[in-house]
């Protein structure tokens, strides 16, 4: 682990970069898996089952994984209707014992999982560029409060997927409030106005952060650093 935890007095500025630092080590290995995952998929002549698909991004899953940089709760790949044909479109393993995600999850029906309604899926194949979703409860996968890292795999034959990491919110609390806290009533606050982790008693996980939206008012009343890679910014009242 290469942050520097310790607690110190910093400007909101200063904080985003340390948000910044640990989230340049999730996708770090997300994104070096991606030219491998192009040459594997590129190879096929057809579309595969979602078992195949297990079957294919297993190892480098357990590789994104074995990240000694950041500790990481499940990874995986997402692949869309061009390359999975039917099954499990979702090759996921999470927890201590890196169980594979049960097919089951994706069932017929009303059972099935829409995926574009799933913003760590819906962002990235929208907008081709990477994103962080969260804090939710992913009742998908862990049944915990987690940050669901995903980078977009598009190729030729177009959008085939997301290579994707879960990062718990326990995880994130642990290693980004020593450096937070040092900053008074400062919130992490996402692209859709909620809190990730506040030392502000009155702002806490979830909770909508009002006022941030408008740059006038905000700059009036708050001091925020603003992430320019992540959507993400760190909010201190004036």
């Amino acid at each position: 682990m290469s942050l520097d935890v310790k607690q110190v007095d910093i400007s909101a500025t200063e904080g985003i970069a340390v948000v910044d630092d640990f989230f340049d080590g999730v996708f770090a290995p997300l994104r070096a898996w991606l030219p491998e995952l192009a040459e594997l998929f590129g190879a096929l002549d057809s579309k595969i089952t979602g078992s195949q698909l297990a079957s294919l991004v297993e190892g480098g899953s357990y590789a994104v994984l074995d990240t000694a940089d950041r500790p990481l709760y499940g990874a995986g790949f997402c692949g869309s209707d061009l390359l999975v044909s039917g099954g499990n479109p979702l090759a996921w393993w999470q927890g201590p014992e890196r169980q594979l995600l049960a097919s089951s999850t994706f069932g017929p029906g009303q059972a099935a999982i829409d995926l574009e309604r799933l913003e760590w899926y819906r962002v990235p194949r929208q907008t081709g560029e990477h994103h962080v979703a969260g804090p939710f409860v992913d009742y998908l996968c862990s049944n915990e409060i987690t940050l669901t890292s995903t980078v977009p795999l598009i190729t030729d034959r177009g959008f085939l997927g997301v290579a994707c990491a879960d990062v718990l919110l326990a995880t994130v609390e642990e290693l980004l409030m020593p450096s937070i806290r040092g900053i008074e009533g400062a919130a992490l606050v996402n692209s859709n106005g909620r809190v990730v982790v506040s030392t502000d008693p009155d702002h806490e996980t979830g909770d909508r952060y009002f006022g941030i939206a408008d740059d006038d008012h905000a700059s009036a009343q708050l001091l925020i650093g603003r992430s320019t890679r992540y959507p993400f910014a760190l909010v201190q009242p004036r």
